[in-house]
């Protein structure tokens, strides 16, 4: 057995098979493990074959067709899209479309697929929704990117744009792709919309090959899904005329000269010639493979085919059904925050009543604990004079007691009793008035303390009414998440499925007036003295206009035409 080394844009992955494997066997074994089951895009390729670059051939053993060293280590074998439909709408596992996405963009990027500067920026914008889903502006940023290749480097060079400035361009648009439309934007509509852009490309899914016709000339020949185009050696993206496959019936070559027999037998052969064998036998397996693919769109749907659209319609269904259970779990999450967010801010306004009761309660509290102190104060100074008023009384006795007694002291008593009797008086005129004060601070006392009781009322009151409040939202929202029906569930489906077709319809119509602004805003800042690279004529002329024009006609004519350049 001997070691082969298959990678493909994927993972990289190492077999051992024997000695007398075919291409088919290795294949097949690589094919297998990644689940690829749309076989006929793809090949096996490698850069060491005894004949350089080459696709390996299915019925011919590996051993035969790469160089194997003398100790033995594996041979690498690279797995690529070899063959490409007319639509990247009749791609059907999201492999097989993600497979395609990478070599696409792998080709642009290398400039083997020509892409003018402004397709270029929407490319990349799709490749960003890819990588990164939805655009968020706080971590989509520029310099937050990473160093991934947005923009091929030829065209970067063309103006006057720092990496910077381009990956501001590309995130402009990045962020459109996810407030045009309610659609989930996940990767496989990422990469869909970069590879219907990519196809309207004229170089898309194109084969080149340097060919001469009788006079000599060097032109192109193309192979593609749609037939052969021939080009001139100054323009590969100006065809000057084109055989569909519905025109060819036989393919054969001999040495270096390659014929294609018309279906119109009345119709000379197409012949033209190439520089050696080894780009003979390459021009035979594309034009093979892609007229196979031809005949297979027009017999209509394998049994393989239809099981595998069957197939993906349930894997898209399933994860229709996981996005919206997603999308739903999001919204009650995002619901669940908001409510806590609700109650939080409750939360902090009920402590911050309570706060403000407990901080009012205490400062009456204080003041009742003030006017308890005056009231002791008053009635202490109430007894003391009323206690001088009595002492004075005693003393009034006695003295006119004393004044029976000796009449000559009587007149000294008398003013001396009137001295008295005016002390006892303003003494009697105190203690009323303290007592009066006295009463007056029992009333603000009995005041403060009913004013404490309804401070504590309150308080109760406040922290019972948002307990039961609180409990009432809680319960009212788990209820009305409980509340939803099926039928309400599918109805919000059907809507969002109509405003997404109308949306999307939309989006293409507006598609040519986006590329038209990205273009005027970069052709502001172009280069002066660069080679002017030749645009894709979106609007006058795309690439299936330009097909039915080249194939007008008879056959005959085109033949003619061809030997005439």
């Amino acid at each position: 057995s001997s070691g082969i080394n298959a990678e493909w844009p994927l993972r990289p992955g190492e077999f051992s098979v024997p000695y007398k494997a075919t291409g088919k066997e290795v294949f097949d074994k690589v094919t297998n493990t990644m689940g690829l089951r749309e076989t006929w895009y793809f090949g096996l390729q490698s850069t060491k074959t005894t004949a350089g670059q080459m696709w390996i051939i299915d019925e011919k053993r590996i051993v035969d067709q790469v160089y194997i060293s003398d100790d033995n280590k594996p041979v690498q074998l690279n797995l690529l899209v070899k063959f490409y439909p007319q639509d990247v709408n009749d791609l059907i596992q999201d492999i097989t479309k993600h497979l395609f996405y990478l070599q696409v963009k792998d080709q642009i990027l290398s400039r083997i697929i020509f892409a003018p500067a402004e397709v270029c920026v929407m490319l990349a914008s799709y490749t960003l929704q890819a990588k990164y889903g939805d655009y968020d502006p706080q971590k989509h940023k520029v310099g937050q990117l990473g160093n991934e290749q947005l923009i091929p480097e030829q065209v970067m060079n063309q103006y006057q744009l720092t990496k910077e400035g381009w990956e501001q361009n590309v995130i402009n648009w990045y962020a459109q792709h996810s407030c045009r439309s309610t659609v989930d934007r996940d990767r496989e509509w990422a990469e869909m919309q970069y590879l219907m852009i990519a196809e309207s490309l004229k170089m898309f899914g194109v084969n080149y090959f340097l060919i001469q016709n009788k006079r000599g000339t060097d032109l192109w020949l193309g192979v593609d899904a749609c037939g052969l185009h021939i080009t001139e050696m100054d323009s590969q993206q100006k065809p000057k005329i084109a055989f569909p496959w519905s025109e060819v019936k036989n393919i054969s070559f001999q040495d270096k000269k390659f014929t294609i027999k018309p279906v119109n037998e009345k119709t000379e052969d197409f012949k033209f010639f190439t520089k050696n064998i080894r780009t003979n036998r390459m021009i035979l397996q594309m034009c093979v493979g892609n007229h196979e693919l031809y005949t297979r769109r027009h017999k209509g749907d394998t049994l393989v085919v239809q099981a595998l659209k069957q197939q993906a319609k349930e894997e898209k269904k399933r994860k229709q059904v996981e996005r919206e259970k997603l999308e739903k779990e999001r919204r009650m999450k995002e619901e669940a925050m908001r409510q806590r967010e609700e109650l939080e801010f409750r939360l902090r306004k009920f402590e911050a009543s309570a706060r403000k009761a407990n901080d009012k309660l205490q400062r009456s509290e204080e003041a009742a604990e003030i006017l308890e102190e005056k009231v002791k104060l008053a009635e202490e100074e109430a007894n003391l004079l009323a206690k001088r008023a009595t002492e004075a009384q005693q003393e009034i006795l006695r003295i006119r007691q004393e004044n029976n007694k000796n009449n000559e002291e009587n007149l000294m008593l008398k003013e001396k009793l009137q001295h008295v009797e005016e002390n006892a008086h303003q003494a009697a005129s105190k203690a009323e008035v303290g007592a009066t004060e006295a009463y007056r601070l029992k009333q603000e006392l009995d005041n403060a303390r009913e004013r404490e009781k309804d401070a504590r009322g309150r308080l109760m009151e406040i922290t019972q009414q948002s307990v039961l409040h609180d409990k009432a939202d809680i319960l009212s929202y788990i209820n009305k998440e409980e509340s939803l029906s099926t039928v309400k569930k599918k109805e919000e489906l059907v809507q969002q499925l109509e405003s997404s077709r109308l949306e999307e319809l939309k989006a293409n119509e507006e598609f040519k007036t986006q590329l038209n602004s990205v273009k005027s805003t970069l052709d502001a800042l172009k280069v002066d003295g660069t080679p002017v690279e030749e645009p894709i004529e979106y609007v006058d002329e795309d690439k299936y206009q330009t097909l039915r024009r080249i194939t007008a006609g008879e056959t005959r004519s085109r033949i003619a035409f061809f030997h005439s350049l």
